[in-house]
């Protein structure tokens, strides 16, 4: 049987070249006949802080090939959850990590390049340390909670056996069950609130006074008379003259008719959609569908399949945090806010995303299999391209794609852009 170290050297080889030089430890020939102890990878950390990559490869240790992959694996995710976070509050520059395959640790050789002292080690420790909190302050800063899932994955899981120097934690004992305590409804009774003190009672004496009324005469103050003085007699009334004889009203003239303009009413414009929550509701599917595909890389066995869907799977969310800032830079009345907000259904989005960047991508866009969602525009030089007038509409597509998915693009690309996705929707 082949040595397990050259083994994985046939491995690394196959790999993306970014991985094989970089982030995997050089071979050593002193121990290609042995057996490797334990397992690492290695990572390139993004600072937020100064907008650079760190590359670490003394913070993890594993006693095996499978315990490596898989705390590799939840790492990728934890960092795509993330930046998917970051770029949904409109922050487009973050970076994703970097993460490299899972090999024979060389730190621990001697006569390795990567050979690391117990003060080196400790203090790839502390940068990582470092780093975690730089991410976790922007995360806070970009509103998301301490308890949120995107905050509480930040912190490395605690090993019970760890290999790298650290307190070995035991795992708690589960609660024990509390049994609650009930009242008999025997023994209930009905609580009254009774108000003891007497209620105070007050009385106000108010005089009455005379209030005039319109059209009506105030009585004559009655004045009470004096003892022994005569009482004056009331006079006759005078004899009332006779009334006048009416007169008939004269006519009312008759309003002559005012000629009325007529108004034209103008129907209301429809709605038109916003372009923030169109690329919202857009976007959140397609990012949804490439988290299941990380959910379920897990299970491929092929290394080297894995580390292409993982890039191809980075790729796919830079593509869709661009489109994300075309698609509300575009305008309320641009033809890619139109499609995008009238893609409902799978076929719909289905049909934009082949528009957009071509008629072979959909089985790509949305993979039955983990594996389909590698793809390769096949192009080079994507401005150029794009700019050419003797390309075609499909290489455009494609260089389009290609484009997207490699770098965020300036404002004055996206003006242009803008143009160019214009003409691709007609």
């Amino acid at each position: 049987m082949r040595p397990i170290f050259e083994a994985m050297a046939i491995a690394f080889a196959s790999l993306s070249p970014a991985f094989a030089q970089s982030l995997v430890c050089p071979p050593v020939a002193a121990v290609a006949g042995r057996p490797c102890e334990t397992f690492h990878y290695h990572v390139q950390l993004f600072r937020p802080d100064t907008r650079e990559f760190f590359e670490l490869y003394g913070i993890n240790q594993f006693a095996s090939m499978g315990a490596c992959e898989r705390a590799r694996d939840a790492q990728f995710k934890h960092n795509m959850a993330v930046v998917e976070f970051m770029r949904t509050q409109r922050r487009d520059w973050w970076q994703a990590d970097k993460f490299g395959p899972c090999h024979c640790d060389m730190t621990i050789e001697r006569t390795s390049p990567n050979a690391l002292t117990d003060p080196a080690r400790a203090q790839q420790i502390h940068d990582a340390e470092e780093i975690r909190q730089r991410v976790r302050e922007r995360l806070l800063d970009a509103k998301a909670l301490p308890d949120s899932e995107v905050v509480r994955n930040l912190a490395p899981p605690l090993s019970t056996t760890p290999l790298i120097g650290g307190p070995k934690l035991v795992p708690l004992p589960p609660p024990a069950a509390v049994t609650t305590v009930s009242n008999s409804p025997d023994d209930l009774r009905i609580t009254k609130a009774v108000d003891t003190t007497s209620p105070s009672t007050t009385s106000l004496d108010l005089p009455l006074v005379d209030v005039p009324l319109p059209g009506m005469t105030a009585p004559a103050e009655v004045v009470a008379p004096t003892p022994g003085a005569p009482v004056p007699q009331a006079a006759a009334p005078a004899p009332a003259p006779a009334p006048a004889p009416e007169t008939p009203p004269a006519p009312r003239p008759v309003p002559t008719p005012v000629p009325t303009e007529q108004v034209a009413v103008l129907a209301d414009e429809p709605e038109l959609p916003s372009p923030e929550d169109v690329a919202d509701a857009f976007v959140s599917y397609e990012s949804q569908r490439i988290q299941n595909v990380l959910k379920v890389s897990s299970n491929i066995g092929d290394e080297s399949v894995k580390a292409q869907v993982l890039d191809a799977c980075t790729q796919r969310i830079q593509l869709l945090s661009n489109l994300r800032s075309i698609i509300v830079g575009s305008g309320a009345r641009s033809r890619l806010v139109a499609a995008a907000n009238m893609a409902r259904k799978e076929n719909e989005r289905l049909a934009v995303v082949a528009k957009l960047f071509g008629s072979d991508v959909p089985p790509h866009w949305a993979p039955k299999d983990a594996a389909d969602v590698i793809f390769d525009p096949g192009v080079t030089d994507a401005e150029q391209v794009l700019r050419d007038n003797r390309s075609s509409e499909q290489q455009k597509r494609h260089a389009l794609y290609a484009l997207l998915a490699a770098a965020s693009p300036t404002e004055q690309q996206q003006l242009w852009l803008n143009s160019v996705i214009e003409g691709l929707l007609k």
